[in-house]
């Protein structure tokens, strides 16, 4: 155990449009493991989806704000945090010696804030904000909504906050220290250290001592097989590798290790997910790491000879040189190649990054698809006119590991032997547009 100490969460943003001041922790319980670095838990989000026939179609959207809620059931209160792009946000002024400034409003129930965002040249990439909402909503599911007045552009995400009175994860909050920021959804950068501000006990499922039982899965190398093959990933057989108990009921100090923690209350069904990921998630930006995803398009033989390549950006840029056959040809299909893979990354990661699953494998090979059909269960990817002989349809089922709550996993058959082989000859021919 370390030292009881009494950190305060920081807030940087510079708006606080009715919030309150979460004051000192007191009776602080830290933990670490012996000589070990742990990692944090997760806040629950839903899916941002620009549209409900394309839901992983990110370009369709202008907006992709990040909220992340934390309920304060000792204070009946919401902590709303917003994170967005200060360049998807539409910036005016009324005269030549006035500055830009953008205008956008968040809502929740009935509540509404404003910003008023002044663009200055040395201002961060996101523009953050933080707000209190004094009531709790009698729901157990919120929707919050950005607008951007200016662009008459707005998005929409609904979130599970579950049912007053008892701990969700809306009621721990996971404080990135490297960021100065709550984390968002389940993704943290692997060293950031994390701090876990626990419920208040009063409303706790059991009586203390509360123990928290950690164990890490490390994800598996291979990517996913083909849509033909008649092999499947198996990540059933996954060990868990404990990290040991420990008892704490207020926070937590943790640091991030590699690959997927999980953090249970012992004996209640509270637990929490943190995929560890690289600095730069979701985008891919050393050479070697381009590398990895052309496994789905490069043979075997042109796969090895890039991974033992002395100079890999050379040999990435004649990979592409010969799929395009002219520099502005090669330079599109990159491009629409790399966006596909953040965009897997962005909407499909959990256990492996979004590129590595079956639906990021289809997604980067096939696009976007025309229409997305969804139950309790599955997900059904349409490419062409639906109800068509040349209707392409992909049947994704969604798996339940403790580890990873964005499984699915595609339906193979051999039927999908030509159409894959299509898919890739586009590619390798140069044939591919961007969605």
């Amino acid at each position: 155990m370390l030292p009881l100490l009494n950190p305060l969460f920081p807030r940087s943003a510079r708006w606080h449009v009715a919030s309150s001041s979460h004051g000192m922790m007191t009776g602080a319980a830290w933990m670490v493991a012996l000589l070990a670095v742990l990692c944090s838990g997760c806040a629950m989000s839903s899916l941002q989806s620009p549209s409900q026939r394309r839901p992983y179609d990110r370009e369709s959207a202008s907006l992709h704000p990040e909220f992340t809620v934390h309920r304060r059931l000792e204070a009946m209160e919401i902590d709303v945090y917003l994170s967005v792009p200060r360049s998807e946000l539409l910036y005016s002024r009324s005269d030549a010696s006035s500055p830009f400034v953008a205008q956008i409003r968040v809502s929740l129930a009935d509540t509404t804030w404003t910003i008023k965002d002044t663009a200055w040249s040395d201002s961060p990439r996101l523009l953050r904000a933080q707000w209190t909402l004094t009531q709790i909503p009698t729901r157990p599911d919120i929707e919050l909504t950005l607008e951007d007045e200016l662009r008459n552009a707005s998005a929409s995400t609904r979130q599970w906050i579950g049912p007053n009175g008892t701990w969700t994860h809306s009621d721990i909050l996971m404080w990135s220290q490297s960021e100065d920021w709550p984390l968002f959804g389940e993704q943290a950068s692997v060293g950031d250290t994390v701090l876990i501000q626990l419920p208040d006990p009063t409303f706790a499922p059991i009586e203390s001592p509360f123990t928290w039982e950690l164990t890490n899965i490390s994800p598996p190398s291979q990517l996913p097989p083909p849509p033909y093959s008649n092999s499947r990933p198996r990540w059933d057989t996954l060990g868990a590798k404990s990290l040991g108990a420990y008892q704490a009921d207020s926070l937590l100090f943790l640091v991030v290790p590699k690959g997927t923690t999980v953090i249970k209350l012992r004996d209640t069904p509270l637990s929490l997910r943190i995929h560890a990921r690289p600095p730069t998630f979701p985008s891919l930006v050393e050479a070697t790491d381009l590398i990895s995803p052309l496994r789905y398009i490069a043979s075997r033989s042109e796969f090895q000879r890039l991974r033992d390549a002395e100079h890999p950006k050379l040999a990435l840029d004649d990979f592409w040189l010969a799929c395009g056959d002219n520099p502005d040809a090669a330079r599109g299909l990159l491009s629409t190649y790399y966006a596909r893979v953040e965009e897997a990354n962005e909407s499909f990661s959990g256990l492996v990054d979004g590129w590595r699953t079956d639906r990021g494998m289809v997604h980067i090979i096939f696009g976007v698809p025309q229409r997305i059909r969804r139950d309790s269960r599955n997900e059904y990817w349409i490419y062409g006119e639906e109800g068509t002989a040349n209707a392409l349809t992909f049947q994704f089922r969604k798996r339940s590991y403790s580890f990873d709550s964005n499984a699915y996993e595609l339906q193979r058959s051999i039927q999908f032997r030509s159409v894959w082989d299509r898919g890739v000859s586009n590619w390798r021919n140069g044939r591919v547009r961007g969605d």
